[in-house]
């Protein structure tokens, strides 16, 4: 026997060819319910949600303790058939987008519900996945039938900060300088200098580094250099902080009593996570290191603190606010997609999303650090906070 709900989807179109969102931008897509017999439906709604999460345990056995947080950024539902009893109320927390109401019987065949929301121009966090936690964005639709289970389909979206380069401070160099004086089975001594162009770099963007090497001691060094992400969770008064490797490289000999100019090029893979500071519970920062190996001896070394910003594309244009549609629900979109937006032009988001990115009084935390290079899985996604 066939089932009676053949298709319950959700879908969503693309605006750039990142397939990205940010801020203030208009999210149009459908749900497509398809239906082999006529059935009664109470409720059918799409919901758009941003949130994050975080979620580790300590300790096992009796000593096991759980740690866990979350942050809603919004909730907006639109409903397609609603109980006629419950239109017009408010639900908690919730913003409802108006649209068409259709009946509560739906007939054999495809049906197709045209949606239409805006992101809340907010300085919400980008899109985030790892082990302890998430930043997520998600498009959900619901059918509910009577005497029978819900049913739900959903999917998710990239949403990114925006990068509108206006963030002068990033643009400065920084510049550090580092000593060493060798005691032990050796004399003299080795400094290095290094330069950054800037502070502040896309993904995928090159990375200059200036070095420069005294090497006065009677022992051979090695320039070596790795670049490091910082991953804070954080629940409550706890918090679980790790690292994950992303360059670790080895460049050049200095031998004895030489000097040597050289210039580091680190070319940042383009889909690694930007620098995440505007969430409550997680953070995400990078450190870039040059140092000297020396052997029997502790290595000087110069720390920089780096911002990864998310690549900058070509931006939708502008939609107006939701709403003022008349969708068709038996037939899919024309050619052309959804019906135009209304006249009107929301004004664009604040800019400079990136005020304070890195604290330099946590590069050297003093608690515990995993090493995210070795994995490690999230222990349930504890959704059950996303009441409807």
């Amino acid at each position: 026997m066939a089932p009676t709900i053949k298709e319950l989807s959700v879908h969503y179109d693309p605006i750039n060819e990142s397939n990205t969102f940010a801020s203030g931008d208009i999210v149009e897509g459908r749900a497509v319910l398809e239906v082999t017999k006529e059935i009664k439906v109470d409720s059918l709604f799409v919901k758009f949600t941003g949130d994050a999460h975080v979620h580790w345990t300590e300790g096992s056995g009796d000593d096991e303790t759980t740690y866990s947080d979350h942050e809603r950024y919004f909730k907006i539902k639109q409903y397609f058939i609603q109980d006629s009893s419950k239109r017009g109320q408010v639900e908690k927390n919730t913003t409802l987008i108006s649209g068409e109401i259709y009946g509560q019987t739906v007939k054999p065949g495809c049906h197709v519900f045209p949606f239409r929301f805006q992101l809340p121009q907010k300085n919400m966090p980008p899109s985030f996945k790892a082990c302890h936690g998430w930043v997520k964005y998600s498009l959900e639709v619901k059918l509910n039938r009577p005497w029978k289970m819900a049913s739900t389909k959903s999917t998710e979206l990239t949403f990114v900060l925006r990068n509108d380069g206006t963030n002068d401070h990033l643009l400065q160099p920084q510049v550090g300088t580092k000593d060493k004086k060798l005691k032990f089975f050796a004399s003299g001594k080795t400094s290095i200098t290094a330069t950054t162009e800037k502070s502040g770099y896309m993904q995928g963007e090159q990375i200059k580094v200036f070095v420069d090497i005294d090497n006065s001691s009677s022992r051979d060094v090695k320039l070596k250099y790795s670049l490091k992400q910082h991953q804070t969770f954080i629940a409550g008064k706890s918090t679980n902080r790790g690292y994950k490797d992303i360059v670790k490289e080895t460049k050049d000999c200095i031998p004895s009593g030489e000097k040597k100019k050289v210039t580091i090029d680190l070319k940042l893979p383009p889909d690694m996570d930007v620098t995440i500071e505007n969430c409550r519970i997680i953070k995400v920062e990078y450190e870039l290191k040059i140092y000297l190996d020396v052997r029997f001896a502790s290595d000087p070394e110069i720390k920089f603190p780096l911002v990864i910003l998310p690549f900058v594309q070509q931006l939708a244009p502008w939609q107006g606010p939701p709403g003022g549609f008349q969708p068709n629900l038996f037939l899919p979109p024309a050619p052309g997609g959804l019906p135009p937006a209304p006249a009107g032009l929301p004004p664009a988001p604040a800019a400079g999303l990136y005020p304070c990115l890195f604290n330099p009084e946590n590069a050297n935390p003093p608690h515990p650090v995993f090493d995210l290079n070795q994995g490690s899985s999230l222990k349930g996604e504890a959704e059950d906070f996303l009441k409807y």
